[in-house]
């Protein structure tokens, strides 16, 4: 069978199925076009990180609107950031009341991620779709989310709105991602891609037969997922992808059952994430720490023990409080120190960042890329107002960093709007948004 000529046909029949309004709904939940790429001058990267249970509002915000030095943070669970001051562009007063946000942990998970619109796709999801990747538009990775309490406990959705199970084994995400494409064999095809190359040419073929078939809208939707996934799979055997000369190397650890894995678990995800930025295979990530109302991991690393008082010793070393959602209901100094670590975390992720080139865009990887932290609620007791949120990295320039601002009680969905802007989208809303926030963008 003349596999370019199916290509054609199945691609035909695809476009016809959307013509006719067939296909699942995802660019109409929002005023944007997809695969829109940035210009010059924008972000190029995008990385999302979620941390469960909200944080002591009086704490995280403590440092001063305006200009940022290095000393900032300082009394602040940023701290960890500080080395970063010029990066970074904290944000007081949003609130997530009216844009998702809800006093409930699963309400919350259902809109605050999506711009307010319960089920829609998530804001990383959006913007992977509209940037698009050689390999993947969104890499997701978490630490220890899988033991969430249920999906409902999760915060993002793909663009069918179906919740996503984040992967933890740090090294199942560089085996199934990262090792075939920057330790790809020169010269002839090996053995095993020419098989691979087989197997795909016949699901393509199978592929073709399906439109024979009446398929009911759910199908239709699926069959479009499969023609993706096979299109990245086809340009996994077909395309070079410039991975550079990087410092590619295979995580030390999987996903265990043992807490105390927990940092360093993070730590290699951080380090898959600019890894695949680096062979330049997405443009999009979204990590992960755990499930909303987390009840599962102690946070009582050695990082922050001193910084725990009376719970970094035994035997209130693995009492209940230092438990995530526990803690965060006393808003204590102990639930600082555990935001403190989550900011730890995200500080070497710009590091790591900050230490390899960009091959596609030039400079530093950190130089082009804009990181969004939130969680679904504000304060340790579901408050809606003042959440703990910033954003960080170069962007292309784009954005004010070095400067904190207050976004005098504008919604969460207006901040995800200025933020397509600053990768240059040009999306019309998003959302439940009504505009921007001032001195967010150059």
């Amino acid at each position: 069978m003349n596999i370019l000529k199916n290509k054609m046909q199945r691609r035909d029949f695809l476009r016809t199925m959307a013509k006719a309004g067939l296909t699942t709904a995802f660019a109409s939940q929002f005023a944007f076009s997809s695969k829109a790429f940035a210009a010059a001058g924008d972000a190029k990267r995008f990385i999302m990180v979620f941390y469960p249970n909200g944080c002591v509002r009086d704490s995280w915000h403590n440092y001063t609107t305006g200009p940022l030095n290095a000393n900032s943070f300082d009394a602040s669970p940023l701290a960890p950031l500080g080395k970063h001051w010029d990066k970074m562009l904290p944000i007081k007063n949003l609130t997530l009341a009216g844009h998702g946000g809800s006093t409930g942990h699963p309400e919350a998970c259902r809109g605050v991620f999506s711009g307010g619109q319960s089920y829609a796709p998530t804001f990383d999801t959006s913007i992977g779709e509209s940037l698009g990747g050689q390999l993947t538009n969104n890499m997701h990775v978490g630490c220890f989310s899988s033991k969430a309490i249920s999906t409902d406990y999760m915060p993002f959705t793909d663009k069918n709105g179906n919740k996503v199970l984040v992967p933890d084994d740090p090294q199942l995400i560089y085996d199934n991602l990262l090792a075939d494409v920057v330790g790809q064999p020169t010269g002839d095809p090996s053995p095993e891609t020419l098989r691979r190359r087989r197997v795909l040419e016949s699901l393509h073929e199978n592929l073709d037969l399906l439109q024979a078939n009446s398929l009911n809208v759910q199908q239709q939707g699926k069959l479009m997922q499969h023609e993706e996934a096979l299109n990245f799979y086809q340009n996994t055997l077909t395309n070079s992808l410039n991975v550079g000369n990087g410092s590619y190397s295979r995580p030390t650890i999987g996903m265990t059952d043992n807490d105390a894995d927990a940092e360093l678990i993070a730590q290699e995800q951080m380090r898959n994430i600019a890894m695949a930025f680096e062979a330049n295979i997405t443009r999009t990530a979204t990590f992960q720490f755990m499930g909303a109302q987390d009840e599962s991991v102690r946070i009582n690393f050695e990082s922050i023990r001193e910084r725990m008082g009376e719970f970094g010793i035994e035997p209130k070393l693995y009492w209940n409080e230092t438990r995530s959602h526990v803690s965060s209901h006393n808003e204590s100094d102990l639930f600082t120190t555990q935001t403190f670590w989550y900011n730890l975390m995200i500080s070497q992720l710009i590091d790591e960042l900050a230490a390899r080139p960009d091959n596609a865009y030039g400079g530093t990887l950190i130089d082009n890329t804009l990181i969004l932290v939130m969680s679904e609620v504000g304060g340790g007791n579901h408050q809606m107002d003042n959440p703990g949120t910033y954003v960080a990295g170069g962007a292309g320039g784009a954005i004010r960093t070095g400067n904190a601002i207050d976004a005098g009680g504008a919604g969460m969905s207006n901040l995800f709007w200025d933020i397509s802007n600053a990768f240059g989208l040009g999306w019309g809303n998003y959302g439940n948004s009504f505009g921007g926030i001032n001195g967010f963008q150059i």
